[in-house]
């Protein structure tokens, strides 16, 4: 990185992060957040249903399968990139290694195989499904608990944060208006969707190698002796303050993924969109988004981040339950509705992820240790397991009530749960994010307090974790 230091590694490292270390970091965050972020949840359904031509019930199981695995493979990636020691240092060498398998499995999960048994298709797709997951896995879990040790300042780590999911929702945004323009020219969906994979899937192994490139580690970090696994795994359980926060994660980002799942469906079938337009529509919300992140980032600095996350994600709530009043037909509508969803979407990228690092020097204080990775691969497993768990819901809701692929038309009695799935549904569960966050206890002050004991035991022990030298 770019803070400078002496033959001996005795300059304190500063904190505050020059643009060009937050932009090479954000940036890595393209492939998670474009991906599995937006792409997946938005289209994978829909893909599964309408263009490789499954049925609902096993379009839903297809996704379900693969989160078995993740109780498996999330936490056991943390606890390993805790345990990892290279001359790149803990997490970046999982970066390096995994650039080029994440996007070639990405690739793979949007060709349509020329099979005709619905049980083979359904095992094809759960099998790259489970591979990408994989891989997604083995990079994300590293580059997530590379956040809190870029910086350990409060207000730095929301900025941090800041710019990561700015970059990451601008992704998102370019991702829907380049994905309406091949749905416009391509010839089919089928033709159209594997375009669209080959060109993320390679733009994921980029971005992806600039993060390696742009980070740098602290040396001690790596020096330290990790705790045991079932040590590390009690410490999780014992911090009180990070458990608020993946509550806040969870509640604020499930309605994200039934709203993504279920957009394309009530965009195309109740306000009588064609798929072009509903990629517009997607990326006008990620527009707003982004758009709102310097409002959201401008509350953090004024009131505390838990305020922010309340008042965004309340009004949030309002606008989705607005969406039973929308008409069918009501195109001019939803375009100023994706607007309004803008700063709810923004908090939920940003919030939770800015708090989770500052509750890991919660955990410094009771352990000792740095161990960024157990925290990082829990909150990949939960974020993954919800998606999975809602695509997985979602389908046999659909066949129960009558969904027919491809269809010129719906059901009154589809379309009256496709409407209950997209408005009521995601306003319920963040009601219950509010009351999460509501309760948050780890303040500013209190934050600061605990920066100042740590800061006290490191000047006592000569911590060589927080010196100016970097792995590079």
């Amino acid at each position: 990185m770019s803070a400078k230091h002496n033959t001996e590694g005795t300059e304190s490292r500063p904190e505050t992060l020059s643009f060009r270390e937050k932009l090479t970091y954000g940036l890595g965050d393209i492939a998670h957040s474009v991906g599995p972020g937006t792409i997946l949840p938005f289209w994978y359904l829909f893909f599964l249903t309408d263009v490789a031509r499954l049925r609902p019930d096993l379009a839903g199981l297809t996704i379900l399968i693969g989160g078995i695995w993740d109780a498996v493979n999330d936490p056991l990636i943390g606890l390993l990139s805790d345990r990892t020691r290279s001359r790149w240092g803990r997490r970046r060498p999982f970066l390096l290694f995994g650039a080029l398998p994440y996007g070639v499995t990405f690739m793979l999960m949007w060709l349509v195989p020329p099979i005709d048994s619905q049980i083979l298709i359904s095992l094809y797709y759960a099998g790259i499904y489970i591979l990408f997951d994989t891989v997604m896995t083995a990079v994300s879990c590293p580059y997530y608990a590379l956040t809190p040790e870029l910086t350990l300042d409060h207000d730095e780590r929301t900025s941090l944060t800041s710019y990561r999911m700015f970059i990451s929702i601008v992704a998102g945004l370019a991702a829907a208006l380049g994905f309406a323009l091949v749905l416009d020219a391509a010839p089919s969906e089928q033709a159209a969707f594997r375009t669209m994979g080959f060109a993320a899937g390679g733009l994921f192994v980029g971005t992806i190698l600039i993060a390696f490139f742009g980070t740098r580690e602290r040396v001690g970090f790596q020096v330290e002796t990790p705790p045991s696994a079932l040590q590390s795994l009690r410490f999780v359980f014992q911090n009180r303050d990070w458990w608020y926060t993946l509550g806040m994660r969870i509640m604020s980002w499930i309605p994200v993924d039934v709203a993504s799942a279920v957009f394309a469906y009530f965009l195309i079938y109740w306000i009588r969109m064609k798929p072009m337009e509903a990629s517009l529509v997607q990326a006008a919300l990620l527009a707003s988004a982004a758009l709102s992140m310097p409002v959201v980032l401008w509350m953090t600095r004024r009131w505390e981040k838990k305020t922010a996350f309340i008042v965004s994600i309340g009004s949030w709530a309002i606008v989705m339950v607005g969406l039973l009043l929308v008409p069918q037909g009501a195109k001019g509508l939803v375009y100023p509705i994706a607007a309004l969803v803008g700063p709810g979407v923004a908090a939920a990228h940003a919030l939770p992820t800015a708090m989770s690092a500052d509750t890991l020097d919660v955990d410094e204080l009771n352990s000792g240790q740095r161990q960024e990775g157990i925290y990082a691969g829990f909150e990949v497993f939960v974020r993954k397991l919800s998606t999975k768990l809602v695509l997985a819901a979602i389908g046999p809701v659909l066949a129960w009530s009558g969904y027919v692929e491809q269809a010129a038309t719906q059901t009154p009695e589809t379309l009256t749960v496709i409407r209950l799935l997209i408005a009521v549904v995601p306003a319920v569960i963040l009601l219950g994010a509010i009351v999460v966050a509501w309760r948050y206890p780890l303040t500013r002050e209190r934050h600061r307090t605990i920066q100042k004991t740590l800061a006290a035991r490191r000047a006592v022990t000569a911590d060589p974790r927080f010196s100016g030298k970097e792995i590079t």
